[in-house]
């Protein structure tokens, strides 16, 4: 029959939805005191607080309310320090992020210039490149047949074509 009360109490402290701490005072409570049993379980939570001061408890069981109510403390405030960390390092990081971007794209800004800058070098060196080959053709059309003449002459008329001068070295090192 104990068992069976036992059952129904712990039911009816769970319909409750207390905090593991106070059913178990309740229980102890109750378990303690028979009297209790029945007006633990059916008064409200207001007047349960004052049947917890009205009651003498051990002082193991207020130890451990002390304790459970300090570790509560200390929970919110590691709670709100960390909430408080985690808004400055957002912060931080969003600067960190901000001053990195700005490097970066001034660092682009930069490449960009030097390789326009190469390309307008090499458009300019392409187009001289070009007059310059276009005017040696031009050249090698008018002196074509002039150049063949001389040629022509030299060969025929075995007139002596004097060496380069670099070419006399060459050709007195062979010797």
């Amino acid at each position: 029959m104990a068992d069976h009360n036992t059952r129904k109490y712990m039911d009816n402290l769970n319909n409750k939805k207390l905090s593991p701490s106070s059913a178990i005072n309740q229980v102890i409570v109750s378990s303690r005191h028979p009297s209790m049993r029945s007006t633990s379980a059916s008064n409200s939570s207001k007047s349960r607080v004052h049947q917890h001061s009205s009651i003498q408890m051990e002082p193991g069981i207020q130890a451990l309310l002390a304790a459970e109510g300090q570790a509560a403390e200390m929970i919110a405030r590691a709670r709100t320090n960390r909430n408080k960390l985690m808004r400055q390092c957002n912060r931080e990081s969003h600067v960190e992020i901000e001053t990195f971007r700005r490097e970066r794209e001034a660092q682009y800004k930069r490449k960009l210039y030097e390789a326009t800058q190469l390309e307008q070098f090499q458009e300019k060196l392409d187009f001289e490149r070009f007059h310059l080959l276009k005017q040696i053709k031009e050249n090698v059309k008018k002196e074509q047949k002039s150049l063949i003449k001389y040629i022509i002459h030299c060969v025929i008329d075995q007139i002596p074509v004097k060496p380069h001068p670099n070419a006399k070295h060459i050709l007195n090192y062979r010797l």
